[in-house]
């Protein structure tokens, strides 16, 4: 599904072949170990909305939904046309269990709407904007029926408020030199911070890809107090790179 017309039609066709798990002792959607210590509870709170945020956020939102696939649940991404497969794949995303909406248009409000019908989680890209009235409709339908919100860029152009934003607040590539090389891994910096008793800011390191495009840990008991100084170079030559991993491929 490239295209949205019609969010009724869009919702009736997925509610077919999915339906929101809203049961009380699953409250929370999974998290690959590797991205579980973002959550206080190790997991995606269901209806809940996440802000990613930061020069690798396509990759990071899109990791988060690995465990939500293979557990048999649903995925929508709407407004990201850019989201590759090849290496998306090596991370463990299963495209099986997406629905895409790339081009959503001046329906975007409707068509969220209609994909809470049967889908557990949503990606909402970064050029997305919808209306307060929508917003609110959505947080109410989110709670009602237990899914949870990604957004590739700031909540507040959605009219959602984030319940925990994620910053990627460094990135660095290894494996290139000058003017020669492959890139082989990237290693990332992500501050959270949530509300209430989540609002102290905290940090995690992992790789996004490691060396066997993978998502990994970073053994954080040798890293140097500036972690990425040795690579920041490659992040100022070229900024925009950070995203390549999981773009049309």
């Amino acid at each position: 599904m490239q295209n949205a017309s019609v969010g009724g039609s869009l919702g009736n066709d997925i509610h077919q072949v999915a339906s929101p798990l809203v049961l009380a002792r699953h409250r929370t959607f999974p998290v690959v170990d590797e991205l579980a210590g973002l959550f206080t509870d190790r997991g995606i709170r269901q209806g809940s909305t996440i802000e990613v945020t930061g020069v690798a956020s396509l990759s990071l939102a899109s990791a988060l939904t690995i465990s939500v696939s293979r557990s048999g649940s649903w995925v929508g991404a709407v407004g990201l046309p850019m989201l590759g497969s090849s290496a998306a794949s090596d991370l463990g995303i299963k495209f099986s269990r997406w629905a895409f909406i790339d081009h959503p248009g001046d329906q975007v409000g409707a068509v969220i709407q209609a994909l809470m019908a049967g889908v557990d989680l949503i990606l909402i890209g970064p050029d997305i904007k919808l209306r307060p009235d929508h917003g609110r409709k959505i947080v109410a339908l989110m709670r009602e029926r237990g899914a949870s919100i990604i957004t590739v860029g700031r909540a507040a152009l959605c009219n959602l408020r984030p319940d925990l934003c994620l910053r990627v607040s460094q990135a660095a590539w290894s494996g290139i030199g000058w003017g020669h090389g492959h890139l082989l891994s990237r290693k990332i910096e992500i501050e959270v911070v949530g509300r209430g008793a989540d609002s102290n800011l905290r940090r995690e390191l992992v790789w996004l890809p490691d060396k066997e495009g993978r998502l990994n840990t970073v053994d954080q008991s040798n890293e140097p107090a500036n972690l990425l100084q040795s690579a920041c170079r490659m992040q100022k030559v070229s900024p925009d790179i950070g995203e390549q991993v999981l773009q049309a491929s």
